[in-house]
Formats: structure tokens, C-alpha cells, sequence
């Protein structure tokens, strides 16, 4: 097995153990936020942080 792969796959599963759901964000998932904040559908939001964290947990 590739060691670049593994130590990512590792990685992944430590940033996965992070967050409330156990897993990482989709790139897909990012995307779709990208795409409803530049829509006028999110024409009420001002100043807003959109947090990407996917509920991770401070250590």
C-alpha cells in the first residue's frame, strides 16, 4: 500500500473522529454552500461566517 495513501487515509479518520457526525465534509457538500451563498436565494444574509466545520469538537 502506498504510505502517502495511508498516512491520508489516517489523517481522514482523525479528522473524521473530530466532528459530531464522524465523518469529513464533501467536497460536493462545500460546493453546494458556495453555490446557495452566491445565489439570490441568500440575498438576506449580511456578515455571516458559514462555519464549514461539520460540528467539529475542540480538543
Amino acid at each position: 500500500m502506498d504510505p502517502e495513501a495511508s498516512a491520508a487515509g489516517e489523517f481522514q479518520a482523525y479528522l473524521a473522529g473530530t466532528t459530531h457526525p464522524r465523518r469529513v465534509m464533501a467536497l460536493d457538500e462545500v460546493a453546494n454552500t458556495a453555490v446557495f451563498i452566491a445565489s439570490d436565494r441568500a440575498s438576506g444574509m449580511t456578515g455571516t461566517t458559514v462555519n464549514l466545520s461539520i460540528g467539529a469538537l475542540g480538543e
